[in-house]
């Protein structure tokens, strides 16, 4: 091939690379024309992640319990994204289902029957109430944890009893602010970790940090509102807390 042969060559070769870049960039700029358009006209529903939530400290995250002396109804929201409503006094009536954050302190709740409602939380009053009867609040149970495998939760006034087997995510409500004193035992033999964290997650102080069993006390300042206990255990164990 000569010189004159191999310049032609290699200039049809860049006119043909040029062209393809040409019909790239138009193909990409009507993609995102459309795509845009489709943002768009969604913008103006109800936003939801598509998936059930699945965030471990979602200040939704807790059992809300309806007005009054007598509790009759509640929901639990979990760590996994599942939802179960209750009736004290129909016992045997129970919905489960999921939740997803749909952004602005909404939840979608989808039974598995299909109804959906939305929820709005109110983070610095620990209520809940949904978007059709705005005037009904619901109030964090304190003390009482879903999404783990935590179990004989109790509040009383200003003290939480709290316990459980192995990890575990466990949502209360500190009715008071002042110095909290916890108190923990724990019968593992590995290691026994206890985090309090506040309502989106934030590790304020390690209250335990022990391998094998262990008994102690721990004072912590805090002020009044939703927290986590994030527990790290391989068995039995017991927090009790109360202001001082």
């Amino acid at each position: 091939m000569t010189a004159t042969q191999s310049k032609k060559t290699r200039t049809a070769a860049g006119a043909v690379l040029a062209a393809l870049c040409l019909m790239a960039i138009l193909a990409a700029g009507c993609t995102d024309a459309g795509t845009n358009g489709q943002t768009s006209a969604a913008a103006n529903s109800l936003s939801t992640s598509g998936t059930a939530a699945k965030s471990s400290f979602d200040p939704i995250v807790g059992v809300w319990k309806s007005p009054g002396t007598v509790y009759k109804f509640s929901i639990a929201f979990d760590v996994n994204g599942k939802t179960q409503e209750t009736y004290s006094n129909v016992p045997a009536v129970i919905y489960n289902g999921t939740w997803q954050s749909a952004g602005d302190n909404m939840y979608l709740v989808t039974r598995d029957t299909g109804e959906k409602t939305v929820w709005t939380l109110n983070p610095s009053g620990n209520t809940i109430s949904k978007r059709e009867a705005p005037g009904v609040v619901y109030s964090l149970d304190m003390g009482t944890s879903v999404g783990g495998r935590s179990s004989g939760l109790t509040a009383s006034g200003s003290s939480i009893f709290l316990s459980g087997t192995g990890d575990a995510v466990t949502p209360f409500a500190a009715t008071e602010s002042g110095l909290w004193i916890f108190s923990m035992q724990y019968s593992g033999e590995s290691n026994f970790i206890v985090w309090l964290k506040d309502a989106n997650g934030k590790r304020l102080v390690v209250l335990a940090n022990e391998i094998g069993t262990y008994s102690g006390v721990k004072p912590q300042t805090i002020d009044a509102g939703k927290y986590y206990l994030d527990v790290t255990a391989s068995g039995p164990w017991t927090v009790r807390a109360s202001v001082s």
